[in-house]
C-alpha cells in the first residue's frame, strides 16, 4: 500500500473512532468492558508493542460495536497502525486521554463523555493533519 493509501486509511480510522460512541454505548457489556479494561491495565511499554497495543485496544472497541463489517474493516486498517509510527518518526505523542481513562470513562461516563475522551485522546493525530 503506498503512503497516500494509508494516509486516507489513517484520516478513515479517525472518523470511524470519532463515531463508535454510539454504537458502543448501546451495545456494551460488563464482560466486554472487563477485557477493554484488561488490555489497558497490560499493555507492555517500548515502541515494539505500541502497535500490538493499539491494535488490541481499538480492535476490541470495533467489536464491542457488534458490526461485523466495522469488524472485518478494522483488518484493512491494520497496516495503518505501522504507518503511524513512522509517521511520528519515533517521537510519541500521546493524547490527553490514555486507554485506561477511555475504560474508566466507557465505565462510568456518559456517550458524549466517551466522544470528548476519544477525542482528547487521538487530539495529536487530528493535530497532525492540520500541519
Amino acid at each position: 500500500i503506498d503512503n497516500t493509501t494509508l494516509q486516507d486509511l489513517f484520516e478513515l480510522r479517525l472518523v470511524l473512532e470519532m463515531g463508535l460512541a454510539d454504537l458502543l454505548y448501546i451495545r456494551k457489556n460488563e464482560q466486554d468492558v472487563a477485557v477493554l479494561e484488561s488490555i489497558a491495565d497490560n499493555e507492555i511499554v517500548g515502541d515494539h508493542f505500541r502497535v500490538q497495543n493499539e491494535i488490541a485496544f481499538h480492535g476490541k472497541l470495533y467489536e464491542m460495536t457488534g458490526n461485523v463489517t466495522l469488524m472485518q474493516f478494522q483488518t484493512l486498517l491494520l497496516p495503518v497502525f505501522a504507518y503511524l509510527i513512522k509517521l511520528e518518526n519515533k517521537k510519541h505523542i500521546t493524547g490527553q486521554i490514555n486507554h485506561k481513562q477511555l475504560v474508566h470513562i466507557l465505565k462510568t461516563g456518559t456517550k458524549e463523555d466517551f466522544k470528548e475522551g476519544m477525542l482528547a485522546h487521538l487530539q495529536p493525530h487530528f493535530d497532525r493533519l492540520q500541519k
